[in-house]
């Protein structure tokens, strides 16, 4: 890289541990079907934000709860944040969280890894990290992004260097082979271990944050920060007032790997059963972590001969050591604690009720916003609502290739096109919606499906728009189409099996677009469909084929046939508050909360 000779030498030695990784969960033979969505599906679809956006949303925040704690640094820690590495909702979600905060009046350090060489960060620092067995020198860039007008707000943005965040194929995963990178486990471990060191060893402005913080871990890449808190830097009077707020952003991904490992046998006979990372390895040893960090499958769920069933499990280990647990919708807070939506963790989330909240996304209503947004053909408000919306229909069908005609509802997709999406229902209910039979709503719809994902959906997308030329358009996610199609569109569908949050119905909404939603997560929470004179969409439940087609045609039904009821649902929508106000005054009771309470584990 250009910037080495600045940065000074690396100590560039690989762990010597085999580190086999699983993508999400373990690959047992009774493995749940939701289990094996695809990581590359997951990791295919992110948007463009301008970093100047999100700082104004910040400053137009209007807060009605206020922070009792102030002056207490939040330190956010994140594999990816917009705009410098994103691969999907996470690198948004964090990127606004960090400037809201700022924007309140927090000292606000957001750390995530260098996966390039980003523009204007500057060296600040370097460490020596203990891990796997071996000394690993990490570097810390920065840049300081400002928030409020005099520059005396704003959020230090910490980038962790070192050589294996330098990858060519993706974040997580070889895009070529649609593979987890083998060396994932020590990648994260290294980045959390970091993260928790650059309160203390990171001055930017020449003051360091020092080790009164509170930690805001997210996800399974970050979860080892709560247990390296509490069994590694608290029990030598390190960090003794710091707290850790953990947020799952989607339960499906735990960050599981092997403890064991299968190797071959120089005999020839049945390979060898070797230990693949011990406890010693993460530098934990003689410690509680081992308990926290540990899951059994049943026998069931085991691979082989022998195998014992223990994996390392980081959210486990985030869940059972953190000070208070979030996630990223009420509705899906309650659907962790079951059988269906816990991915096997339910009772320890169950027992950690106390401490549990579900705070709901927000979008940035700055990039989003059809008054102003330049991607259009004609911006409107609520009383021009009409006149921009069919104007941006006729744009959205000449743009994707679909026939320019008002009289048809036009029924949109985007997201990954895996099976938690449920893409897989929609292009089984295709057929139907073409077909006119007489009933005056099929054969009177279009279809737009726009993402990327799973190459079975991409070529089943595909096949199907080239069965039905001007009428059905499949296309690989484009942000600025994405734009246009939340303008243009009637419905948005979003058949999803799971959702912890979701942002396309919320933008949607804010477009004048009715979504059509399973009822579950964050769906059901920002998606009103009861009772009828307060509704802004439709909802599914139970979500099946037939289900899915009932729904539909009672929400296309209502757009061809009662648009009266069909606009008022539209100005609904149109007038909800996606911002993220209200939301970081839930953010900032539970910074209060957390630092107010004794550590959970003590």
């Amino acid at each position: 890289m250009a910037a080495d000779a600045a940065k000074g030498g690396y100590t560039t030695s690989t762990p010597p541990v085999a580190v086999t990784t699983e993508n999400g969960n373990y690959s047992g033979p009774k493995a749940k079907k939701l289990d094996e969505i695809s990581r590359q599906g997951s990791l295919s679809l992110f948007r463009d934000f301008d970093l100047e956006d999100l700082v104004k949303e910040a400053n137009i925040s209007e807060p009605k709860y206020f922070s009792k704690n102030l002056d207490v640094p939040v330190v956010i820690v994140t594999s990816e944040i917009s705009p410098w590495s994103k691969s999907g909702g996470l690198a948004l979600v964090t990127a606004s969280l960090a400037l809201e905060l700022a924007g309140r009046g927090h000292r606000t350090m957001a750390i995530s890894p260098m996966y390039d060489d980003f523009e204007q960060c500057t060296y600040i620092a370097s460490k020596k990290l203990w891990l796997f067995g071996w000394e690993h020198e990490v570097k810390y860039f920065h840049q300081w992004v400002p928030v409020s007008e005099d520059g005396t707000r704003g959020v230090d943005y910490v980038f962790v260097d070192h050589p294996c965040y330098h990858r060519p194929g993706g974040l997580y995963y070889n895009a070529q082979e649609g593979v987890e990178y083998a060396d994932n486990l020590f990648r994260f471990a290294l980045f959390t271990l970091a993260s928790l060191e650059a309160p203390c060893c990171v001055a930017p402005g020449g003051a360091a944050y020092g080790e009164k913080v509170c930690f805001v871990a997210n996800d399974w890449q970050s979860a080892l920060l709560p247990v390296y808190l509490v069994h590694q830097m608290r029990p030598i009077g390190r960090f003794t007032e710091s707290r850790c707020i953990f947020i799952v952003h989607n339960f499906g991904y735990q960050g599981i790997y092997p403890c064991n490992k299968l190797v071959p046998n120089p005999e020839g006979t049945l390979p060898l059963i070797m230990k693949n990372v011990d406890i010693d390895d993460f530098g934990l040893n003689g410690t509680g972590a081992y308990d926290h960090m540990i899951y059994q499958y049943p026998p069931e769920n085991r691979s082989y001969d022998g195998d014992d069933g223990n994996v390392w499990n980081l959210t486990k280990g985030a869940v059972m050591s953190c000070d208070r647990l979030l996630t990223v919708s009420e509705g899906y807070a309650g659907e962790m604690k079951t059988a269906e939506g816990g991915f096997s963790l339910e009772a320890l989330v169950q027992q950690k009720e106390f401490f549990l909240s579900g705070i709901l996304n927000g979008i940035d209503v700055v990039t989003w916003d059809p008054t102003t947004d330049p991607h259009l053909a004609m911006n409107y408000d609520l009383n021009s609502m009409e006149t921009g919306k069919a104007t941006c229909k006729k744009q959205l069908q000449e743009k994707v290739g679909l026939k320019v005609d008002d009289s048809v509802v036009l029924v949109s997709f985007v997201g990954r096109l895996t099976m938690q999406k449920g893409i897989d229902i929609i292009l089984e209910s295709i057929q139907w919606m073409m077909e006119d039979t007489g009933n005056k709503v099929t054969g009177h719809i279009q279809v737009l499906l726009m993402g990327n994902g799973d190459e079975v959906h991409v070529r089943s997308m595909r096949e199907i728009a080239q069965r039905y030329p001007g009428r059905v358009a499949g296309i690989s996610f484009d942000p600025a189409v994405e734009h246009i199609m939340y303008a243009g569109s009637d419905l948005l569908v979003m058949p999803s099996r799971y959702e912890p949050c979701g942002l396309p119905q919320m933008c949607a909404q804010r477009y004048g677009t009715v979504p059509v939603v399973t009822l579950c997560g964050g769906l059901k929470d920002s998606v009103i469909v009861e009772p009828s004179d307060e509704a802004t969409g439709f909802g599914i439940l139970p979500l099946s084929s037939d289900k899915f087609k009932e729904i539909m045609y009672k929400a296309c039904d209502t757009y061809l046939h009662d648009r009266e009821a069909f606009q008022k649902m539209q100005r609904k929508g149109f007038v909800t508050d996606f911002s993220w106000c209200v939301r970081i005054d839930e953010y900032e009771k539970n910074i209060d909360w957390a630092l107010a309470d004794p550590p959970y584990v003590r």
